[in-house]
C-alpha cells in the first residue's frame, strides 16, 4: 500500500511502513495531544495518564492531555460488545478503551494503545505483543520504538 509522505521538517529519517497493513507510522517528532473522555473514572483517567508518563520517559514524542474539545487525539469507551480491551485507530486519532476493563487492567491497556498512537506496531513480546498483556517493556518494544523514530537511538 503506497501513500504520499507528507513534508515534516525533522532531522529524523522518516519511512512510510505498513505493519499487517494496518498501522502506519508518524514521521517526525510530533507527540501525541490526547483528551480522555469523561465516562472514563478518575481512577481509569489515572491510570491512563500513568501509561503516558511511562512512555514519556522512553519516547522523544510527548504524550500530552488537552481539555474537551481541543485534543488530537480521543481516547473514547469502546463498545461494550467487543471482545477486546481497546484498540487504537491512528487514521482517525482515536484511542478506544473498553470502559468495563478492571481499573487494575487498564494501564495495560493503554500503554499498549498509546504505544499505537505513538507510532508502534505488534511486536511478539512486551508491552505491544498483542496477545499477552504485560507492563514491562521488551528489548522488542523498545526497538520497534526506535525503528518508527518515536525512541532516541
Amino acid at each position: 500500500m503506497n501513500r504520499p509522505v507528507p513534508f515534516v521538517r525533522t532531522n529524523v529519517a522518516c519511512a512510510l511502513f505498513a505493519v499487517t497493513s494496518l498501522w502506519l507510522a508518524s514521521c517526525g517528532d510530533d507527540g501525541v495531544n490526547c483528551e480522555i473522555d469523561a465516562v472514563f473514572t478518575d481512577q481509569q483517567q489515572a491510570e491512563i495518564r500513568r501509561a503516558a508518563d511511562d512512555w514519556n520517559k522512553l519516547t522523544v514524542r510527548d504524550v500530552t492531555f488537552a481539555p474537551e474539545g481541543e485534543g488530537d487525539w480521543l481516547i473514547l469507551p469502546a463498545s461494550v460488545t467487543l471482545n477486546r480491551l481497546g484498540y487504537a485507530q491512528r487514521k482517525r486519532r482515536l484511542i478506544r478503551i473498553n470502559p468495563v476493563t478492571p481499573d487494575e487492567q487498564i494501564y495495560a491497556v493503554a500503554l499498549h494503545e498509546l504505544g499505537h498512537a505513538l507510532g508502534l506496531g505488534h511486536v511478539p513480546k512486551g508491552v505491544m505483543d498483542p496477545d499477552r498483556q504485560t507492563i514491562v517493556f521488551s528489548d522488542e518494544d523498545m526497538a520497534e520504538c526506535r525503528r518508527v523514530g518515536a525512541c532516541p537511538d
